[in-house]
């Protein structure tokens, strides 16, 4: 091509084949072109950039709620594993209110001959560090109780939790709900719980809520509730 531009005059060339001419006498590019080409690259690069880190921050956000959710379903389904195996031990009452809830129980001891001791679970909303969390304490160490202290963290950012107990009524027969369970009040164990975990709005999780039936449970009460 060279050849024949060379052959021809400039300015008989047409418009376009005259521009080409021009360039291609050119030793490089100017300073115009070269900050046009620059720029191009270099909003070529942050597009790309903002696409890729947009796809890294949605799949570890989604990483995470996976990772919640699945830690609610586990801790869920241990929750309803335990409450549904308790027993009745004369010692040891089932106890409840809004924000906690204890029972007997088997618990897990690392050593000794047996694997499991007598003792008692307890499940309940640790405000400091905004959890649901659980105490265990074998049968030895409650004579010596002074309530729930501290505990197992399950699950973080929680705003609150709640429980609530499966009675029956003297009066009238029938099954209802109320607050909390008191060992005054009855000698026996719920027909049924129902917890309820609400999460503060930065986890991006809804409020979860489980009713779990005891089969052992009556819920008689020793005295008619007004």
């Amino acid at each position: 091509m060279s050849n024949l531009l060379a052959s021809e005059p400039v300015s008989q060339l047409n418009p376009f084949t005259r521009s080409l001419a021009h360039r291609l006498t050119k030793q490089g590019f100017t300073l115009v072109e070269l900050l046009i080409s620059v720029a191009i690259v270099a909003f070529a690069g942050l597009a790309i950039y903002s696409v890729l880190n947009n796809g890294i921050i949605a799949w570890r956000r989604g990483s995470r709620n996976r990772s919640f959710e699945r830690s609610i379903r586990l801790t869920s389904e241990k929750i309803s594993r335990e409450i549904r195996n308790t027993f009745k031990f004369s010692t040891i009452p089932f106890e409840g209110a809004e924000d906690f809830v204890k029972f007997p129980a088997l618990i897990t001891v690392e050593c000794g001959p047996e694997h499991y001791q007598f003792g008692r679970a307890a499940y309940f909303y640790d405000s400091k560090q905004d959890s649901l969390s659980k105490e265990e304490k074998t049968y030895p160490g409650l004579f010596e109780d002074e309530g729930i202290t501290a505990g197992r963290v399950l699950l973080k950012g929680v705003k609150e939790v709640e429980f609530s107990y499966c009675y029956l009524d003297n009066a009238t027969g029938d099954y209802k709900w109320k607050d909390d369970w008191k060992k005054e009040e009855q000698d026996s164990i719920p027909r049924a719980i129902r917890i309820r975990v609400a999460f503060k709005k930065k986890t991006n999780q809804k409020d979860f809520e489980q009713t779990i039936f005891i089969p052992i449970g009556t819920g008689e009460q020793k005295i008619e509730l007004k």
